[in-house]
């Protein structure tokens, strides 16, 4: 499939007959206020799509809630999808003893971009697909890889940054949503990490029996570098601060948007 040579300036969009326009939602602040935006002013919009993993945070199920009602109210379709074989992310790597990986993504690919690419395909139609990244996080955009989409970044166009993000979603009277993301991404920082193991520690404990049952650990882990999840845990339940660490790498913008 022919690569996309550039990224359209969402701006100067005009519907195409031939073609349905749809957002992939990751749930998040940014995808959220994207949608909003695009409501707001009246953008061509005949989906918000969301691929479920089985694993996302309990937050984010319930926000999902939150969105169906507003879309229901503005006549926009929602539709959640999963991967082909109908498995959560977290069965997958214990069933196989791996863990998501930071270099070769194959969670987001096969839990995130093929089921919304499954579902674009059945629709026989090109599809302009709006991604919720903001302003500051420019680097972040990138052309689709295949000839059938063509990615759109609205937030970037207009300038909205974070911030504004926020105030759009409270400006809809709609609350906040928490970052999304599955719960034991290897992207996690200290401070997530701590917040799972205060708020979901049922999650924090699945989280430590995936990272050591993969067949690579301890050289593999979903803590951050230097560190266990078991030793995460053991500094959190004696009250001890816990280091900053930086994560290798940043994340890519289809999950945690």
């Amino acid at each position: 499939m022919l690569v996309q040579e550039r990224i359209l300036d969402s701006r100067n969009l005009k519907r195409q007959k031939d073609a349905k326009y749809i957002v992939s939602y990751g749930g998040g602040v940014n995808s959220t206020a994207l949608v909003v935006f695009l409501v707001k002013n009246n953008f061509p919009l005949d989906y918000v799509v969301f691929s479920d993993t089985g694993d996302e945070m309990p937050e984010t199920y319930e926000y999902l809630d939150v969105m169906k009602r507003y879309l229901k109210r503005n006549d926009i379709s929602f539709e959640i999808v999963k991967n082909r074989k109908k498995i959560s992310l977290s069965d997958r790597c214990l069933t196989r003893k791996v863990i998501p990986s930071q270099v070769w993504r194959w969670c987001t690919r096969d839990f995130k971009v093929l089921p919304i690419h499954a579902f674009y395909r059945k629709l026989g139609l090109h599809v302009y697909q709006y991604m919720g990244i903001d302003y500051g996080e420019v680097h972040r955009m990138k052309p689709a890889k295949v000839d059938y989409v063509t990615n759109l970044y609205p937030l970037i166009d207009y300038k909205i940054n974070r911030e504004e993000c926020v105030n759009l979603i409270k400006k809809a009277r709609l609350p906040i949503p928490v970052k999304s993301g599955c719960y034991f991404c290897p992207y996690n920082n200290m401070d997530r990490w701590a917040e799972i193991h205060e708020k979901h520690p049922d999650l924090f404990k699945y989280s430590m029996k995936i990272e050591e049952s993969g067949k690579h650990f301890e050289t593999q882990r979903l803590a951050p570098k230097g560190y266990t999840l078991r030793e995460i845990d053991k500094m959190m339940k004696t009250k001890k601060k816990l280091p900053m660490v930086e994560v290798d790498s940043p994340c890519g913008s289809e999950c945690m948007i």
